[in-house]
Parts: C-alpha cells; sequence; structure tokens
C-alpha cells in the first residue's frame, strides 16, 4: 500500500510553506528558538526540528536548508501564515529577516532508485543520512526518508532554478503523480508535521523527534526547553506516532480521535495529526500510547464500522 508507482517518481508543485530566514543573526536566532541543534545545518546536511510554545507544545515541524546564503525553513503548507507571527515575535532584538517566500519557490518531489542514480549521474550526488543536502543549479536538494527502503528526494527551487530543473527532467523517463501520493508516502514514512488543528496539542517527543534527531538535549536554552527536556529525563512521556492504514475510505480528519476495543466497549486511544486518502485507500499518523499493541485495531471515533491496522514507522525506537 501507499508506495510510489515506478523507481522514478516526480511530483511537481508540492505544496510546501517555506520561510526564508536572512541576516547574520538568522542561525543565533534559531538555536534560541527550536529543538534541533543549529551547529549541525551545514550545505551538506539538512536538519529537523521543532518550534514550541513557552509549555513546549510544538507550534512547527521545521526542515531547515542551509542555501550558503540564507537558511530555509519547509513546513505544512496550511500551517506557515499561522506560524510565522510566533516565531517573527521573537525576532525583534536580531538581526534576521524572516519571510513566509512560499509563492517564490517551488518544491519537486523525487522518489525511486532511478531517481537516486539520476542525481548521482546528474549532479554527482549521492546523498545519504549523514550527506543528505546539496545546493544544486536546480536548487536545493535533500534526501527525506528516513530508514526507508525507497528513496525520496525534495527539491527547492527559485523561478530559474526550476526552469533548468524542469528542462533537465523533460530529458527522463519517469511518472508525473500527484502531490497527495507524495503526502501519503510521508505518512507512510512517519514524517512528523504540525497544522493549525494541532498546534499547541503536543511536545515533540510525541511525533518521535528524538528518533530521528530532531531534538537535541545537550544544547543551551530554547522556547519550551524546560518542558521537553524533563520529559525525557524523568521518562514523562508515554506517548508516540504511529502509522495507520485502511484498504478502504475511512472518513477522518486531522484531530478526530481514535479508538480501540476493550472487550465489548471502545475507548479512546489517540489523536490523528496526519492523513491522506489514496486509490480509495486511507493512511494516515496518530498519537497513541507507546505500549499500543500493533495487534489491535483502531476506528474513528463516531465514525463508520471501518478499521485502521496499526505499524511503527521504520526508524522507530523503543523507548
Amino acid at each position: 500500500m501507499f508506495k510510489s508507482l515506478s523507481t522514478f517518481d516526480v511530483f511537481q508543485n508540492l505544496p510546501v510553506g517555506v520561510t526564508t530566514l536572512d541576516g547574520v543573526d538568522n542561525r543565533q536566532f534559531l538555536q534560541g528558538q527550536l529543538t534541533c541543534e543549529l551547529d549541525a545545518l551545514t550545505p551538506s546536511h539538512s536538519q529537523l526540528g521543532a518550534h514550541c510554545d513557552a509549555k513546549g507544545k510544538m507550534m512547527a515541524v521545521l526542515r531547515l536548508i542551509d542555501t550558503g546564503t540564507q537558511i530555509l525553513a519547509l513546513q505544512a503548507a496550511e500551517n506557515t501564515a499561522a506560524h510565522l507571527p510566533q516565531l517573527a515575535k521573537y525576532a525583534v532584538f536580531s538581526k534576521v529577516t524572516i519571510t513566509d517566500d512560499s509563492s517564490s519557490y517551488h518544491c519537486t518531489g523525487l522518489s525511486g532508485q532511478a531517481s537516486a542514480q539520476w542525481l548521482v549521474s546528474a549532479l554527482g550526488a549521492s546523498l545519504a543520512s549523514n550527506n543528505d543536502a546539496i545546493n544544486t543549479p536546480y536548487g536545493s536538494v535533500v534526501r527525506v526518508d528516513i530508514n526507508e527502503s525507497t528513496p525520496r528526494f525534495i527539491i527547492v527551487s527559485n523561478a530559474q532554478q526550476h526552469d533548468v530543473l524542469t528542462k533537465a527532467l523533460a530529458l527522463t523517463t519517469h511518472n508525473n503523480l500527484s502531490s497527495q501520493l507524495w503526502f501519503a508516502l510521508d505518512c507512510h514514512g512517519g514524517a512528523a508535521q504540525i497544522t493549525p488543528a494541532t498546534q499547541a496539542e503536543f511536545v515533540p517527543q510525541m511525533l518521535n523527534l528524538q528518533m530521528v534527531d530532531a531534538i537535541s538535549f545537550k544544547k543551551g536554552c530554547y522556547i519550551g526547553q524546560e518542558t521537553v527536556a524533563r520529559m525525557h529525563f524523568r521518562g514523562l512521556n508515554k506517548r508516540a506516532m504511529f502509522v495507520l492504514q485502511s484498504s478502504s475510505h475511512i472518513a477522518c480528519q486531522v484531530g478526530d480521535n481514535v479508538e480501540k476495543q476493550l472487550g465489548e466497549n471502545w475507548r479512546n486511544a489517540g489523536t490523528i495529526v496526519s492523513v491522506q486518502h489514496i486509490h480509495n485507500q486511507t493512511i494516515a499518523c496518530a498519537i497513541l500510547p507507546t505500549d499500543f499493541e500493533l495487534d489491535d485495531v483502531l476506528r474513528v471515533k463516531n465514525g463508520d464500522a471501518l478499521y485502521f491496522s496499526v505499524s511503527k514507522p521504520a526508524y522507530f525506537i523503543e523507548q
């Protein structure tokens, strides 16, 4: 279920929010805002991180890219407008300019072994987990799969770079697929995201961010650090993100509750945080208890009598 269809799939014009951070203090500013270690961000390594409120609840999950001249922060497109005022209000004392530049960039997804081979032949770029980014004439290329068998990449291009990329892809044999399938693959891989419906609802560990190097427990202070660190060092977090799949279309949306059966009754189990419907099938990610039994089935609370199977993302680490 929910696998890309060929060894070279292209997903044009992905709706991804792109924020640019310019100015000499951009890195220092983000170091004091995000859960991740900014020293790890380089032109050859992107970085995942969360922006939290003072209570340690997430306002956004960001993928940072160092272009060499500025920092790009990618996130769920629908969350960008609501999140930027939260980030910008802390920038008044820093030499940093924060701009929603989503309309100035094109985001293109690539998936499959042949796409990885094409990047090697076209750019000499063999991207892996410790060397997952490169700035090219096509734009900034980042590998985004996490311990999955199928490589996936996102290319963030300005208008000129996108024109170069489009011409280069026209010379290849590939499938053009929908952005809906791309985000279904995100769900399949357990890629965390925050949307307006889930802002200020979850601490970063509940979306598994400590499992994908998106939280540093050694860095200095940042917004919400006290809560995030306490959850970690005292072992207080008892929830994690799991993958839900169904071969049927299940009517649900972000924020819906799911429940599991206990005897003849059903009891609340967690919350859906991302969902996609593809080919009359449904895939989602949900926050569930960390000790959730994978043999248990889930249904949407007050929904139809249709059930999800549950699995762990490939990167899942037992806590």
